[in-house]
């Protein structure tokens, strides 16, 4: 007969491994209802699509799975007693198929199946708001952040590691997208782009080298300030975006030519991480401190294809890898990315920005997304579950000076057809949206509270918002967009 201590143990190993089950039971459907159902919802099904897609994983499966089965037997005219029960037949059913399910999914598409649970994952709670579900909302957006930084930091060393991470500031000037704050960064932002005189008139015998082109800035300008708005322009006025390279994924990525600073500075043409490289290797020659950094960018504008696609959309709020820079100036850090300001025209020529230079981080941030944490230069860092969630804006919205007031997340269901966007306006800069291929959501408006209704049709679209300091300008500058779901 064992004794005692044995049977304790027997015990406690027994219901240790029955709540094991239990949990397994019960967490592992909930998991694929919660993921399946956000899927869907991420992909703009309707809402019912969305419950089925879930329900599907549990009961239907299983208990279909199990009817099946019942009926086979009963066909043969078994009278076998099956090993067992009913019920533990049901539940490993339900972790069958369920784990058939997450393990695809997480084995072929945990990015898009995280980002979906990180963007969409309280779906369920459209509508709802008060101290409870806002808890509940809270701990289903938390969750999904934790898997979602999991699964995107698989991939970012693609541009190499950043530069160590300085620590977190103590004082930063932040910007609350609330309330519109007239843009006077005591940093210098936003500047005149208008190219630099020194920049301009280089000539061919200071440009053998990075370095001669580095010592040759240090040698004529002082302020650190102006010096590196000078290699921002170089940089920019010498670089031509290699779009080809740039699109090339998977095996095909690694015949991408050379991205380091000797080689883009001698080819004239580079992706981001060339022109980070080149912008690092010019500062260091010159005599500055400049820190080279990978991450995340999100921009509807920036992915190739029909902006009104869902594959489009999909990569808007997804986000790609990215590379910039940080410049240390008077013990400050400020944010430079080159590529950013080096728009090409319609053309196909260049012209110069300065949207990207010395950028306050609460504004840098709403299109960059840092590897390293510390290098969002913000007292509190946000998640990459918020920066997937917050509205699809770049930093000419501190340019304008107005605020979003609504919506405020990066993908919104239109349930009856129409969206409401509201922006305050109290620097009265002129503003419109615009339903990507369709009509404008109203007249241009200088108001200083603007309240503009777009027409959605059924789908998933983007409304664009475009914006001008100045009443009589030409023509109104994008500053952000929408992804809308029409139902």
């Amino acid at each position: 007969m064992a004794s005692r201590p044995v049977r304790v143990a027997g015990w406690v190993i027994t219901h240790l491994l029955y709540t094991v089950w239990l949990a397994l039971m019960i967490a592992t459907p909930l998991f694929g209802f919660w993921l399946a159902s956000s899927l869907a919802a991420y992909d703009n099904a309707p809402e019912w699509l969305a419950l089925v897609g879930g329900l599907v994983l549990f009961p239907v499966a299983p208990v279909g799975w199990e009817l099946f089965s019942a009926w086979r037997r009963a066909k043969r005219g078994s009278t076998e007693k099956p090993i067992l029960t009913r019920l533990d037949r049901l539940v490993l059913r339900t972790l069958i198929v369920n784990g058939a399910f997450l393990g695809i999914m997480l084995w072929r598409a945990p990015h898009v199946s995280f980002r979906a649970l990180a963007v969409r994952g309280d779906w369920i709670l459209d509508g709802h708001s008060g101290p409870y579900v806002d808890d509940v909302r809270d701990v289903l957006l938390g969750f999904a952040d934790e898997l979602d930084h999991w699964a995107t930091h698989r991939d970012a060393s693609t541009y190499g590691t950043s530069t160590k991470p300085p620590p977190p500031p103590s004082q930063v000037t932040i910007y609350d997208l609330a309330k519109p704050v007239e843009p006077k960064d005591p940093n210098g932002w936003p500047r005149v782009a208008e190219a630099d005189a020194i920049v301009t008139a280089i000539p061919d015998d200071a440009q053998t080298s990075v370095e001669a082109v580095g010592k040759y800035f240090a040698a004529r300008i002082s302020d650190k300030r102006e010096l590196v708005k000078a290699l921002h322009d170089y940089v920019v006025l010498r670089l031509h975006y290699d779009t080809p390279t740039s699109l090339l994924t998977g095996e095909a990525a690694l015949t991408r030519p050379s991205q380091q600073a000797d080689d883009v500075f001698a080819a004239r043409t580079g992706v981001c991480e060339g022109y980070a490289r080149l912008m690092k290797a010019l500062g260091d020659a010159a005599g500055l401190e400049v820190a080279f950094i990978t991450g995340y960018i999100r921009d509807a504008r920036r992915n190739s294809g029909d902006a009104s696609t869902d594959d489009a959309i999909k990569h808007a709020l997804e986000g790609n890898l990215h590379a910039w820079n940080a410049v240390k100036i008077d013990g400050t850090w400020l944010f430079v990315d080159a590529t950013w300001d080096d728009p090409v025209t319609d053309d196909g020529s260049q012209r110069l920005s300065e949207t990207y230079l010395f950028t306050p981080p609460r504004l840098f941030g709403l299109d960059h997304f840092p590897e390293e944490p510390a290098w969002q230069l913000v007292p509190s860092p946000i998640s990459i579950g918020d920066f997937s969630r917050q509205p699809l804006l770049n930093p000419r919205i501190g340019m304008l000076a107005v605020a979003l007031e609504s919506p405020q997340r990066s993908q919104v269901t239109a349930d009856n057809g129409a969206l409401q966007v509201v922006i305050g306006n109290s620097f009265q800069s002129t503003v419109v949206a615009q339903v990507v291929g369709g009509d404008a959501c109203g007249a241009p408006s200088r108001d200083i509270h603007v309240e503009m209704t777009c027409t959605i049709p059924p789908g998933r679209h983007e409304v664009r918002l475009f914006g001008a300091r100045d009443a009589s300008a030409r023509s109104l500058e994008y500053f952000g967009s929408i992804m809308v779901n029409g139902r």
